[in-house]
């Protein structure tokens, strides 16, 4: 499923989660989980940090680890449908381009696809640039989403009472 074009990469990842869409909808987008799914060695910290959680305009700080240094990346809601689509754009840090889609399929019953994709381009100068080639920047970046995919899955679907 990946596409480049230029310097810019595509990474998408799905999941049917065995929950609603309104609880998968509600922790996918709650940025204080995003230190919780996403693998340790990459996401140390997350936060809101404008106090209108996943608003459109809101913003979250995003702490990581990125080959051996610590990086930090604000992200911005762009767009937002509840319960279907949240866009998060990178306004300051460590990437040339990082966005992150997801969207939300609920069929009527305790299911819900989830599609997750994350377009992001590598900056020509800096410390990412100096660390990582396209291609370890990339399978970096797709093993960190479908593991973060994995560990939603497992913990909403074992939260099932």
């Amino acid at each position: 499923m990946k596409q480049i074009s230029c310097d810019l990469t595509k990474i998408q990842y799905q999941t049917e989660i065995n929950a609603p869409v309104e609880r998968v909808y509600e922790y996918y987008t709650n940025p204080n989980n995003i230190q919780e799914a996403w693998p340790q060695d990459i996401v140390k910290e997350s936060e809101d940090i404008s106090g209108s959680r996943n608003e459109e305009g809101s913003e979250m700080r995003v702490k990581g680890q990125y080959m051996g240094k610590e990086e930090e990346m604000r992200l911005q809601v762009v767009d937002k449908e509840q319960n279907r689509r949240l866009v998060t754009r990178q306004i300051q840090g460590p990437f040339k381009k990082w966005d992150s889609i997801q969207e939300f399929q609920g069929n009527g019953t305790n299911t819900t696809q989830v599609r997750h994709s994350i377009d992001f381009e590598l900056p020509t100068t800096g410390k990412i640039a100096n660390m990582l080639s396209g291609s370890q920047a990339d399978n970096k970046i797709r093993q960190a989403l479908e593991q973060a995919g994995q560990t939603v899955k497992h913990r909403l679907e074992s939260a099932q009472v």
